[in-house]
């Protein structure tokens, strides 16, 4: 078992929802850097971004394949429902990691990593 696994499993012990403990969401998750700080210290701006980046086109895409190709002359209401998406998943993902934090007692990454392993 790696460090960051080790950290995970800790995280997780102390309350912090499984998905928060991984430095990315969804599947990308495998393509991880260990010394990425997991999503629940992560900046609050880095979190929506992340997911207007990678979850909102992943969706859109979905959708557009599923439903939206029925309708293609509605595309800017598509394009808005996406980012819309992504936006609102990124900040139901702050607000999880803002709760975890708070139980965890600690906002900084670093300091938190001091005070349980050095």
């Amino acid at each position: 078992m790696d460090k960051a696994e080790f950290i995970q499993i800790h995280l997780i012990e102390k309350g912090v929802p499984a998905d928060l403990t991984k430095p990315k969401p969804f599947i990308w998750s495998k393509y991880k850097d260990s010394n990425d700080a997991p999503l629940v210290f992560q900046s609050p701006i880095k979190v929506v971004l992340i997911y207007c980046l990678l979850a909102a086109p992943l969706w859109g895409g979905l959708m557009w394949l599923i439903i939206w190709h029925n309708e293609p002359e509605r595309w800017p209401i598509y394009l808005i429902a996406s980012a819309f998406f992504g936006v609102s998943g990124g900040l139901v993902d702050v607000y999880r990691a803002y709760k975890a934090r708070k139980r965890l007692g600690e906002t900084n990454w670093k300091n938190w990593c001091k005070r349980n392993y050095e």
